[in-house]
C-alpha cells in the first residue's frame, strides 16, 4: 500500500510538550466543580451489577451487547423503533459462566438499518432497563473515536473508594468530551488496560459506567492489565474471535469490518508469531478487497518511550507482519503518552510504504509516563502533559485524516492525513520469514 502523511498542523510550543512529568503521577482536566458533581454517583455506580456494555458488530448494521447477571435464567433483551418500546422484538441471548457465580448473558443484533435509531431493553436487577437508544451510523466519510488505558485504579490504591471515583471521573469527563465533539461517531476504540485488575467487577462497572456509552458501541482491546482473568471475555461481546493456541482467558484477537475499512484488534500479550499472523490472515482473507487496514494492539512497536536502538519484540514479531499484510494504520497505548511516527516499513522511515503508528495517552488521566531526553528518530509528534488525550479518525474514499486532541482546552496537538492506494499484494510465509530477517536486521 502506498500512503504520504503530511503534517497539517504543529504541535504546541516545545517547552510545553518537553516539560518535566514524573512517573506514574496523574494528571485530570476535569475541575474541583466536575469532581464534586461526580462523586454522588459513584454509589450506583459500585452496585450497578449488571451495567451493559456495546461491542462493534462484524460489520456495519450489527451491534453487540453484553451484561452480567446473577441468575442467567431469567436473562432477556428486546429492540425496538420506538422509544416506548411499545413495538419490540425480543432477541434471544446467550448465557455462559462468568467469574465469581454471575453468568454473562450477550446479544448479537445484526440487519440494522444504516442511519436509523434504534432503542434497546435487557433485564437488569430490578426488571427491565429504560429504554436507551442507538443510531446506526453511515458507512461513508465515518468518524472513529480511539482512547487507550482508561486504567481505572491506576492513580493509586487501587480499592480506595476516592481513586476509583478520581479516576471514572476523568474517563466520564472524556467519553463526555470526544462525543461532544463528535456526536455522530460510529464507534470508539480503546487500545487495551480499560482496568487497573483484571479481576476487578467495581473497575469494570467504572469504565462503563459514562451514560453515553449505552448509545456508542466500542472495540475493546486486551491490555497485560486486563490479561490473565475471564472478567474482559464476560463483560465484551467482541465479533469474529479468532482461535489461537497460546490464547489467554481474556480472549483472543478479532476483526470487523465498517464500511471500506478492516479493522483488526490483537492481543499482543500473546506473542506467538503463529496465533498473530492467523488473526491477521483471516481478517485479510475475509475482506481482501477493503480499501483501509488497521490494527489496533495494546503495546506499540514503535512507542516514544523508546530512543533510538532501544526496542522491543513486539517490534520485531508484529511490525514485520504489517509489513507483509500491508497494514496502513496501527493503533496502541500502554506507555501513557501520546505520539505518531514518520511511515515505516522493514524497521526504518520509509520513503512511502509502509505503517504509521499512533499511540494513545491516558483517557482518564491515572497515569502518564514520560518521553525519553532525545525522540527517536522515527517520532514525528509527542505529547507527553499530564492531560487526557483523544483522536478522532474520519475514514474517506481518499484519505484517513487525524485529530488528536487534549481535554482540558479541547486544542487539537495534532492533526494528520494518511492517504493510500489499495493493496495488490499477498503475504505468505517466505514473505513474512523475510520481512522478520530484514526488521532484525536494523536492530543490530
Amino acid at each position: 500500500m502506498k500512503k504520504h502523511t503530511a503534517v497539517v498542523a504543529v504541535m504546541l510550543v516545545l517547552s510545553l510538550v518537553f516539560s518535566v512529568v514524573a512517573f506514574g503521577e496523574p494528571g485530570y482536566a476535569y475541575g474541583e466543580d466536575e469532581l464534586s458533581a461526580f462523586a454522588p454517583k459513584w454509589n450506583e455506580i459500585f452496585t450497578d451489577d449488571t451495567v451493559i456494555s456495546l461491542s462493534v458488530g462484524a460489520e456495519a448494521g450489527e451491534v453487540r451487547f453484553a451484561w452480567l447477571s446473577s441468575d442467567g435464567k431469567d436473562a432477556a433483551f428486546r429492540i425496538s423503533e420506538n422509544s416506548d418500546m411499545s413495538v419490540a422484538k425480543e432477541i434471544p441471548v446467550e448465557t455462559s459462566d462468568a467469574a465469581g457465580d454471575y453468568k454473562s448473558n450477550k446479544v448479537t443484533v445484526g440487519g440494522l438499518e444504516i442511519g436509523k435509531t434504534y432503542y434497546y431493553s435487557y433485564t437488569e436487577k430490578d426488571g427491565w432497563s429504560e429504554a436507551e437508544p442507538f443510531k446506526v451510523q453511515p458507512e461513508e466519510n465515518f468518524t472513529v473515536l480511539f482512547v487507550s488505558d482508561a486504567q481505572i485504579g491506576r492513580s493509586g490504591e487501587e480499592t480506595l473508594e476516592e481513586v476509583l471515583i478520581r479516576d471514572t471521573c476523568g474517563w466520564n469527563y472524556t467519553v463526555e468530551k470526544m462525543l461532544g465533539e463528535y456526536p455522530d461517531a460510529a464507534f470508539a476504540i480503546s487500545a487495551g488496560d480499560q482496568f487497573q485488575s483484571p479481576y476487578s467487577r467495581t473497575q469494570m462497572k467504572a469504565y462503563l459506567a459514562p451514560e453515553k456509552l449505552r448509545s456508542l458501541p466500542m472495540a475493546n482491546t486486551i491490555g497485560n492489565h486486563d490479561d490473565g482473568a475471564t472478567l474482559y471475555g464476560d463483560i465484551f461481546n467482541n465479533p469474529n474471535e479468532v482461535f489461537e493456541l497460546n490464547a489467554d482467558e481474556a480472549g483472543t484477537g478479532y476483526y470487523y469490518k465498517y464500511g471500506d475499512t478492516l479493522f483488526i484488534t490483537l492481543n499482543s500479550n500473546n506473542t506467538l508469531l503463529f496465533d498473530t499472523a492467523r488473526v491477521i490472515r483471516k481478517a485479510v482473507k475475509a475482506h481482501p478487497d477493503a480499501k483501509w487496514r488497521v490494527v489496533t494492539m495494546h503495546h506499540n512497536p514503535y512507542s516514544a518511550a523508546f530512543a533510538d536502538g532501544e526496542y522491543s519484540e513486539h517490534r520485531l514479531l508484529f511490525s514485520s507482519l504489517f509489513d507483509c499484510y500491508d497494514i496502513d494504520l496501527v493503533l496502541s497505548g500502554h506507555d501513557h503518552l501520546y505520539s505518531r511516527t514518520d511511515i515505516m516499513h522493514g524497521g526504518k522511515i520509509s520513503d512511502g510504504e509502509g505503517t504509521v503508528y499512533v499511540q494513545s495517552s491516558s483517557a482518564s488521566g491515572s497515569n502518564y509516563d514520560p518521553l525519553p531526553e532525545t525522540l527517536a528518530s522515527h517520532t514525528v509528534s509527542a505529547f507527553d502533559v499530564r492531560v487526557p488525550t483523544y483522536t478522532a479518525f474520519t475514514f474517506t474514499d481518499d484519505a484517513i485524516v487525524g485529530k488528536t486532541y487534549r481535554t482540558d482546552t479541547d486544542a487539537v496537538i495534532d492533526e494528520f492525513e494518511i492517504s493510500d492506494n489499495a493493496s495488490d499484494s499477498s503475504a505468505n510465509i517466505f514473505s513474512v520469514v523475510f520481512s522478520l530477517l530484514r526488521t532484525l536486521f536494523t536492530m543490530i
